[in-house]
């Protein structure tokens, strides 16, 4: 309960002003119910496929980069034990940026239809669940673990084709054309468990660091630079629980279509790793996995939110 401030020489009891704690409670509300629809200071709304093409650009260019990370992060994981860090750099030695930006066409092509239906997914779902008697935790979990499901259309394919291009340092186009159709989606099911998992994760605890910021403020509000820092710590968590389950991806992606490492079921392949060489092979390339990632999509969020924001003030 509030304390009340008295003042003497009056000899009145100032109460709080009802006017100020009701503005209070529905500026929460506001922006609980805006968190899943971007809205202009005016009220106006950003289409559906507007939002996409921006989520597209803000996708590439959080990408552009990271991509050397992600070869590191898919050497690492690939050969587990047989990994050799002189090796890396000797390949970066001869050809720094064709050995760093492998890849990095597909992926590109991929990542940015892929982060935009991800965006979306969360976008859609939690809207539809703004009227639901849900408190926001299983709304979070809810909406990004359908933010999860919805990257694993285009990432898949996308990410099997960077991942062969950096083990057998082939261009995107000869890969394209060795595996077919079929092969790109080699590796689906852990695909989906991972984006799952990781998504569920970083969204929920992402947006609750948000919102303790947003109540903290006393302008109800949490900059773009503190919503990059809140992505920090959520990805760095939800990375490091999905570590398993993308060196299970990498191991089968990576297999030669058709292999009997191909047709691994998940838990196989985890249990041929800890068999063959350990637990804590599990977590190969843990190192680049949780600095990419983190900080990759928490920029692309913040990009994300930055640009149809000046969509919304400035073209519409």
């Amino acid at each position: 309960m509030r304390a009340c401030s008295n003042d003497m020489s009056s000899g009145t009891i100032a109460l709080p002003d009802p006017s100020k704690e009701k503005k209070s409670v529905l500026d929460g509300v506001k922006r609980m119910e805006t968190k899943f629809n971007k809205v202009s200071s005016s009220g106006k709304q950003l289409g559906q496929v507007s939002a996409f093409g921006i989520s597209g650009l803000a996708a590439l260019a959080s990408h552009l980069v990271h991509h050397p990370l992600y070869t590191l992060k898919s050497h690492m994981m690939m050969h587990g034990a047989e990994f050799r860090v002189r090796y890396f750099l000797d390949n970066i030695r001869r050809s720094p940026v064709r050995f760093l930006y492998r890849g990095l066409l597909s992926r590109c092509m991929g990542v940015m239809p892929e982060k935009a239906l991800k965006m979306q997914a969360w976008n859609i779902v939690g809207k539809r669940l703004e009227s639901s008697n849900y408190s926001p935790l299983p709304k979070y979990l809810i909406a990004g673990s359908a933010a999860g499901a919805a990257t694993t259309v285009l990432g898949c394919p996308s990410e099997r084709i960077m991942v062969l291009a950096h083990i057998r340092k082939q261009g995107v186009i000869h890969v394209a054309k060795a595996i077919g159709f079929k092969g790109m989606y080699q590796g689906w099911r852990v695909t989906l468990k991972r984006d799952i998992v990781f998504n569920a994760l970083f969204f929920t605890i992402r947006d609750v660091l948000v919102d303790l910021r947003v109540r903290q403020s006393s302008q109800h509000r949490c900059g773009r630079f503190e919503r990059f820092i809140a992505g920090l710590p959520a990805g760095i968590l939800a990375a490091t629980v999905s570590c398993p389950l993308d060196v299970a991806k990498t191991r089968i992606q990576g297999a030669i279509l058709g292999s009997k490492e191909a047709e691994m079921s998940t838990i196989a392949v985890l249990m041929d790793i800890i068999r063959k060489q350990g637990p804590r092979y599990l977590f190969k390339g843990i190192l680049p996995r949780i600095y990419v990632v983190p900080s990759m999509l928490s920029l692309f969020y913040v990009f994300d939110e930055a640009l149809k924001q000046f969509a919304l003030d400035n073209l519409y």
